[in-house]
């Protein structure tokens, strides 16, 4: 429709006008420089009262409650803070990378542990040590529970909330008839790894993380605030975490010699003798460009949660009445093709600079959303992905899987779009690149305490 009528679309339901964006232009003009009243959320009845997620600071009203919630993340993920979270991010990929030697097939599963164990670790101070972790499990079952209202505003309650009241059993009462034990699995995902903070914190065996901080920051004024931004930091870094590692494994499955200068770039700053630290960073630009790319390729969040115009606005000369929903597309920012040409295309070099290139723009606006509801956890976002990023290829090669007969396996590039968005699943074949790269795996996971008697059964 946006190739059709433009790059501002307006809809109009019943009680309710809704704009899209699908130009980077627009959503900054108005999202960005007018965030003051851009930045209120729509009432959701599914995913506020049917599910229960009224406590998600992702789509919670902006009031005083909001700004209280997001400063304590602020403060936390701060960029002078980020060296702090160096070691936990660095000690769980080399775990993964552990996980990966000794069983590679199941890369899926060793990503989920990958993210699930850097959140748990930041929010909680818990280490997870196996993918049948008894918090990863609590966790991925309460992260799951979204999944039952679909896309925020998917549903006819979304438009008309007087639904929410109409008996289970009448027709059309299908959204209320969630699958057993979703509210039981929020309620247990929000509550119980605080309260194991709170009881290791009582006999003296917390580990130092954000809940616990918090806590003392907050001496015990705000638990519930402190309690449910502990929880939204897991849910939302968990699975955009495990999305875009996937996205990152499969365009470089799809594009060998992106792979194969990425690898070469890494031989060349960081040798043949140890892995890749956060201290390589800024000598590997090639690297860079390709992380850049797969955020803008992947679209991990496609149209993000929509925000509310709290007054009358005008906009190049259209009125936007109060309350209306405003959609940022973001999947139609980062494949437009004015701006990103060929934008199907898998292609680092976009974002190359020097040698009198002119880069295309950063999708880091776009992919972490606007104005006063950026992600307030960006930065450590990117930095999980880099570091497993530059981890993984230096130390494997990821090659198209072959069949008993020695032909390549296809491969399905498409993506399961939900809010969300993941590639499909997809099998390779993943291998050591060196004959030294397997020592310096465990090398690396016996000098981070990673490899326990406890790792070693699981």
């Amino acid at each position: 429709m946006g190739k059709k009528y433009g790059n501002m679309l307006y809809f109009h339901m019943p009680g309710r006008s809704i704009v899209v964006l699908n130009s980077a232009k627009a959503a900054h003009d108005l999202l960005d420089k007018k965030s003051s009243i851009y930045s209120h959320r729509p009432y959701f009845a599914m995913t506020h009262d049917v599910i229960g997620w009224d406590w998600a600071l992702p789509i919670m009203d902006y009031g005083e409650k909001f700004k209280r919630h997001r400063r304590y993340l602020e403060e936390y993920f701060r960029k002078r803070r980020l060296p702090n979270y160096y070691a936990t991010q660095t000690r769980e990929v080399h775990r993964t990378l552990f996980d990966m030697l000794e069983d590679p097939e199941n890369y899926q599963i060793h990503f989920k542990r990958l993210a699930g164990g850097i959140t748990m670790m930041m929010s909680y101070g818990h280490e997870v040590k196996s993918k049948d972790d008894e918090f990863i499990r609590i966790a991925e079952k309460g992260v799951a529970t979204i999944d039952a209202a679909g896309a925020v505003g998917a549903h006819i309650v979304d438009f008309f909330p007087w639904l929410r009241h109409i008996p289970d059993w009448m027709p059309g009462a299908g959204f209320k008839r969630l699958p057993p034990g979703t509210r039981e699995d929020m309620h247990a995902f929000v509550n119980r790894p605080f309260e194991e903070v709170l009881k290791r914190m009582a006999d003296g065996t917390a580990v130092p993380c954000y809940t616990m901080q918090m806590l003392e920051e907050t001496k015990g004024k705000d638990n519930e605030g402190v309690r449910d931004t502990a929880a939204i930091t897991f849910s939302a870094g968990f699975d955009t975490t495990y999305s875009a590692l996937m996205t990152v494994l499969i365009a470089m499955l799809l594009n060998p010699v992106i792979q194969a200068r990425a690898q070469a770039e890494m031989d060349l700053v960081v040798g043949k003798d140890r892995l890749p630290t956060f201290e390589d960073r800024e000598h590997l630009p090639y690297l860079q460009c390709i992380i850049l790319e797969s955020m803008r390729w992947g679209s991990t969040t496609p149209v993000g949660v929509p925000h509310r115009l709290c007054q009358d606005d005008v906009y190049n000369g259209y009125h936007l009445p109060k309350d209306t929903m405003v959609i940022a597309n973001a999947y139609a920012m980062l494949y437009d093709p004015e701006v990103y040409p060929n934008p199907e295309e898998f292609n680092p070099d976009r974002f190359l600079t020097g040698e009198g290139r002119t880069p295309q723009p950063d999708p880091r606006g776009p992919a972490f959303g606007f104005g006063r509801r950026v992600c307030p956890g960006k930065d450590i976002a990117e930095n999980n992905i880099w570091i497993s990023t530059a981890s993984l290829f230096y130390a494997f090669k990821i090659t198209p899987a072959i069949d008993e007969n020695g032909r390549e396996i296809p491969i399905d590039s498409t993506f399961a779009e939900h809010s969300v968005r993941h590639p499909k699943p997809f099998k390779c074949t993943i291998t050591p690149r060196r004959e030294n790269s397997r020592a310096l795996i465990q090398q690396a996971a016996w000098a981070k305490g990673v490899l326990s008697a406890g790792h070693e059964d699981s």
